[in-house]
């Protein structure tokens, strides 16, 4: 494991089994249900959960998981 808490090597992620890789999946992504989840094999969560993690590790920000912060404009 890196400096990131959670985040596993890609090599890791090889013996998952499919429930593993999709509670991992939803660490990063709670919109995504198990049901949806579980209709993609194995090798498309890894996939996804590297991509994740990848994400993660270059400290990249989905938009979708951002708030917006209201924009502050001066009154005269």
């Amino acid at each position: 494991m890196g400096e990131h808490p959670g985040v596993r090597d890609n090599e890791s992620t090889r013996d998952m089994s499919k429930r593993q890789l999709i509670d991992d999946i939803r660490r990063y992504n709670t919109t995504a249900s198990p049901q949806f989840l579980s209709q993609f094999d194995e090798a498309a969560l890894k996939q996804y959960l590297d991509h994740l993690e990848g994400a993660v590790r270059k400290r990249v920000h989905i938009a979708s998981f951002v708030r917006k912060k209201p924009r502050l404009r001066m009154v005269s």
